[in-house]
C-alpha cells in the first residue's frame, strides 16, 4: 500500500501511515491505528505507574506492604509471595464472554476480580533480595529500582540492564561497577555525572565521551586521558585540580555542576545520541538497525514507536520490554512472541489483551494465568471452541469500534496523576477531570517528620547515626532516609549524602533526558543548512549540531 495520512480520533491532529507500516500490520492481523503515535502513547503510559508507591495490606496474608496501587483502589492486591505462591487459583474467577456488551466493559471489571502484584517483580521467583523494585526481574541485591532487568546491587536506578554497583542512574547498560548519576552510558566503572557515553573508566561530570580514562568536566572526547574542560594535563596536574574541588562534599559537588553546566552552553551536541546504529531515528539508541521513532533503547531492529527497551525485534508501539519479538500495543511484553494489547506478559506466545500472564500461549483478555492456554477470561476451552470464540469475539470488537485499540486511558487502574503519562503529558486536575479521567488527591508522602536537617558536607564526616535519622528533601520537604547498603556505597566511591529525595532526583533526571519525541531543526553551526528530527526541543539551550558539523568538533 502507499503512505496515507490520517487524523486522530483523539487530538485530530495529522499522521502519517507508511507502507512499511501496513505491511507489519497485515502480517499482525490487526487493523491501522486511529490515534496518532503521541496519542497511543499517552494511553499506553495511563496504564503505568513506575514511581509512586503507597502503604497498604496485602489483601490474603493482610501483611503491611508497599504498593503501586492505592489503598483505596477497587484492584485485589497481593504481595509478591502471596501471589507468586500457591495459594490462590486465578482460573476459579473464570467466566464466560457477554456478546450483549462491549469487551472492553467486561475487561474493566473483570480485572478487578483477579489479584495483582502490588509490585511488579519476580522477587524470590527469579530475583533475589529485591523486594522494592517495580516492573522488575531478574536481579539480586537491589531497593527502588524500576524498570530493569539483569542487575546487582542497585539503588534508585531505572531503565538499566546487566549493570551492578549502581546507585542513582538511568539507562545504564552492561556496565562495571561504582555508578553515581550516570545517564544513557554503557561500559563504564567508577564513573559518576556521566551521560551519554561509553567505556569510561574514573571519570566525573563528562557528556557524549568514549573510551577516556580520569576525564572531569568534558564533552565529545574519544580515547582521552587526564583532561580537563577538554584541555589536556599531566597526571600529577590533573589529581592537584580534581581534589581541589573535593567532590566527596555536597558544595564542592555543587562547583562542579554548576561549571560544568556553564561549560556545556559553550560547546556543541549531536543531534542525536546513539551508538553502532544503522538508519535509526530517536534518541539514547544503542547496537540498533531499522529503528524509527525509538527512545532509550538498545539492540532494536525492525521496529518503530519503541520506547526503554532491550532486544525489540519486529515489533510496534511498545513502552518497556525485552527479548521479544512481533509484539504490538503493550507493556512490558518481556521474552515474548506475538503479544498483542497486552500489560507485563512475560514469556508468552500469541497472547491479546492480557494481564500479568505468565508463560502462557493462545489466550485472550484473561489475566494472572500461569501457563494458561486457550483461555479466554481465564475461562479454558479445547483449541477447537477457543479460536472458534476468540474469532466471535474480534467480530464482536471490531463493530464495537475496539479490535486493534489498546485499553483506553479511564479504564486504568491509576490515576491519571499516578500514571506515567504525567511525566511527557502533564495535565492539571480540571483538565483531566474534564477528559474524563480519575485524579488522585491522596498521593502518599510524609513531611513533618523531620530529625536531621543539616546533612554534614563531606561523606568522611558522615556518622553511622544517619541511618536513624529522618532527612528532610531540600526542594519538596519530603522525608526520607539512608538505608545501610546507600552509606557504604556512598563512602567507598566518595560520593556525599544527597539532600534531595529521591522523587525529586529522578524528576531531575527526567528533565535532563527530555521526552520521548522529534522536533525537525536545522543544524545551529554557522553556514550549515543540514536539516535533522531531534529530540532536542527548539526552545533547549544546547546547540545542536548535525552528524557531519558534530564529528568536526570530535577531539
Amino acid at each position: 500500500m502507499e503512505q496515507d495520512a490520517r487524523n486522530c480520533q483523539n487530538c485530530k491532529s495529522e499522521f502519517v501511515i507508511e507502507p512499511d507500516d501496513f505491511a507489519f500490520y497485515e502480517k499482525m492481523k490487526v487493523p491501522a491505528p486511529t490515534f496518532c503515535p503521541e496519542c497511543r502513547r499517552r494511553r499506553r503510559l495511563s496504564w503505568r505507574n513506575d514511581f509512586v508507591f503507597y502503604n497498604r495490606n496485602c489483601d490474603l496474608c493482610k501483611r503491611n506492604i508497599i504498593s503501586i496501587y492505592s489503598p483505596d483502589s477497587p484492584q485485589v492486591i497481593y504481595c509478591n509471595k502471596c501471589w507468586w505462591g500457591d495459594g490462590w487459583d486465578p482460573k476459579k474467577y473464570a467466566q464466560d464472554f457477554d456478546f450483549s456488551r462491549t469487551f472492553f466493559e467486561q475487561f474493566k471489571e473483570f480485572r478487578l476480580k483477579v489479584p495483582t502484584l502490588a509490585l511488579t517483580n519476580d522477587n524470590n521467583i527469579g530475583s533475589e533480595n529485591c523486594e522494592y523494585t517495580q516492573n522488575f526481574a531478574l536481579g539480586k541485591n537491589c531497593y527502588m529500582t524500576m524498570v530493569s532487568w539483569k542487575v546487582e546491587n542497585c539503588m534508585y536506578t531505572c531503565y538499566a540492564a546487566e549493570t551492578k554497583d549502581t546507585v542513582d542512574s538511568m539507562g545504564i547498560f552492561s556496565t562495571g561497577e561504582g555508578l553515581y548519576e550516570v545517564m544513557y552510558s554503557e561500559k563504564c566503572f567508577g564513573c559518576r555525572n556521566i551521560y551519554g557515553s561509553s567505556s569510561l573508566m574514573n571519570c566525573a561530570y563528562c557528556t557524549e565521551c568514549v573510551g577516556c580514562e580520569n576525564c572531569f568536566m568534558c564533552i565529545n572526547l574519544r580515547n582521552k586521558q587526564y583532561y580537563i574542560l577538554n584541555k589536556p594535563y599531566s597526571k600529577e596536574e590533573y589529581e592537584k585540580i580534581i581534589n581541589s574541588y573535593k567532590l566527596e562534599t555536597l558544595s564542592g559537588s555543587e562547583k562542579a555542576r554548576v561549571e560544568f553546566e556553564a561549560f556545556l552552553r559553550t560547546q556543541p551536541r549531536r543531534f542525536v545520541s546513539s551508538r553502532n546504529c544503522v538508519n535509526c531515528t530517536g534518541n539514547n539508541i544503542i547496537n540498533s538497525k531499522n529503528a524509527k521513532n525509538v527512545f532509550h533503547c538498545r539492540r532494536s531492529e525492525d521496529s518503530k514507536y519503541l520506547e526503554n527497551g532491550d532486544t525489540q525485534k519486529d515489533s510496534y508501539d511498545l513502552c518497556v520490554g525485552g527479548e521479544l519479538s512481533e509484539c504490538y500495543e503493550g507493556i512490558t511484553p518481556d521474552n515474548s512472541n506475538k503479544a498483542l494489547f497486552s500489560i507485563y506478559t512475560w514469556k508468552c506466545m500469541d497472547v491479546a489483551y492480557s494481564e500479568f500472564l505468565q508463560s502462557s500461549k493462545n489466550c485472550f483478555g484473561s489475566v494472572a494465568l500461569k501457563h494458561g492456554e486457550y483461555s479466554i477470561f481465564n475461562k479454558q476451552y479445547t483449541k477447537e471452541e477457543y479460536f472458534k470464540l476468540k474469532d466471535e469475539i474480534i467480530e464482536h470488537m471490531k463493530k464495537s469500534g475496539e479490535w486493534g485499540e489498546f485499553f483506553p486511558i479511564n479504564y486504568s487502574p491509576f490515576s491519571y496523576n499516578e500514571s506515567m503519562a504525567m511525566v511527557d503529558f502533564p495535565l492539571t486536575k480540571e483538565e483531566a477531570l474534564i477528559k474524563g479521567l480519575n485524579w488522585q488527591d491522596n498521593i502518599q508522602e510524609t513531611k513533618g517528620k523531620t530529625t536531621l536537617k543539616n546533612i554534614p558536607d563531606s561523606i568522611n564526616n558522615v556518622e553511622d547515626s544517619i541511618l536513624n535519622e529522618i532527612l528532610e528533601c531540600s526542594v519538596c520537604e519530603r522525608n526520607y532516609k539512608i538505608v545501610t547498603d546507600e552509606l557504604a556505597f556512598y563512602r567507598k566511591w566518595k560520593i556525599p549524602v544527597p539532600t534531595k529525595c529521591f522523587f525529586c532526583r529522578i524528576k531531575k533526571r527526567l528533565e535532563i533526558r527530555g521526552p520521548s519525541r522529534l522536533w525537525h531543526r536545522n543544524c545551529m553551526n554557522k553556514g550549515c543548512t543540514n536539516e535533522f528530527e531531534t529530540s532536542y526541543a527548539p526552545n533547549r539551550p544546547e546547540i545542536v549540531y548535525c552528524e557531519g558539523c558534530y564529528n568536526n568538533e570530535v577531539n
